[in-house]
């Protein structure tokens, strides 16, 4: 029978960890708009406790609502994502 060993410590990469807290935080702070684009990380455990308090998903700028805020997910997007974002006076996280 193989062998399992189990690592001292698990969680998520720095990036992905920042990411997380970030959503976290916004919402904590009282912040009820908040949205990422895309999934914030591949975990839909997370994702779905994040959906039951609010977050929405949206997979452009273009769909972010007069007054979210938009979290961008660990691995980023383009520079070009980032000025549509603040053309359309998004608040970018």
């Amino acid at each position: 029978m193989a062998e399992i060993t189990l690592a001292k410590k698990a969680g998520f990469c720095f990036g992905v960890d920042r990411a997380v807290k970030l959503v976290y935080s916004e919402i904590e702070s009282g912040n009820k708009n908040v949205a990422t684009l895309g999934p914030i990380i591949h975990n839909a455990d997370v994702v779905n406790d994040l959906k039951s308090k609010g977050v929405r998903i949206v997979e452009s700028p273009e769909e972010v609502k007069g007054g979210e805020t938009l979290v961008i997910r660990s691995h980023g997007v383009e520079r070009s994502v980032y000025e549509l974002a603040n053309n359309m006076g998004i608040n970018v996280a």
